[in-house]
């Protein structure tokens, strides 16, 4: 016997009251976020949602056969404390990673371990392919960035790592 899935897509955008309640909930972050304490009053829906994307990306990574890694701010690893674990656990590098102002062919981002300075192209590769359709594979060798705060990229993602990989570049 076999499964399947139904995806169930209900409501084209959000429902009002799913809207009421992000309202809520983002204002509340907003205004308390800052505070440990008034943080807990927080749903886990909404508390964890990168938290569990950064978990999916890591699970289609591993099912794709993808080449990568994941880079944690200081900030990200402070509110997810078992996140670099788990992404460990699960097979891939962990870096720290954190933003600077400094000069501008160097980026704002940096990476312990350090990498080569990205190009600016391929520092925002994720936006660039996903938002303004430049879907040119990078050359052999290259880091391109993917960003996990941006859930929306998720379907040019799967698109991206399947091109690479009939590419022979994964």
């Amino acid at each position: 016997m076999t499964v399947t899935v139904a995806h169930d897509l209900d409501f084209p955008i959000h429902s009002r009251r799913t809207c009421l309640r992000r309202i809520v909930w983002l204002t509340y972050y907003l205004l308390f976020g800052s505070s440990a304490r008034l943080r807990q009053e927080i749903p886990k829906w909404f508390l964890l949602e990168k938290y569990y994307y950064a978990l999916a990306l890591a699970k289609i990574d591993g099912v794709l056969g993808a080449k990568a890694f994941f880079g944690l701010t200081k900030e990200a690893q402070d509110f997810f404390p078992d996140l670099r674990h788990k992404l460990q656990s699960m097979g891939f590098e962990v870096r720290d990673h954190y933003h600077t102002r400094g000069p501008p062919e160097l980026g704002k981002g940096r990476w312990d371990p350090q990498l080569p300075p990205l190009e600016k192209k391929y520092a925002t590769y994720d936006r660039r392919y996903t938002f303004l359709g430049e879907k040119e594979l990078p050359p052999d060798g290259a880091i391109v960035a993917w960003h996990v705060d941006h859930p929306l990229n998720l379907y040019d993602y799967l698109e991206f790592v399947v091109a690479c990989k009939k590419a022979g570049k994964m």
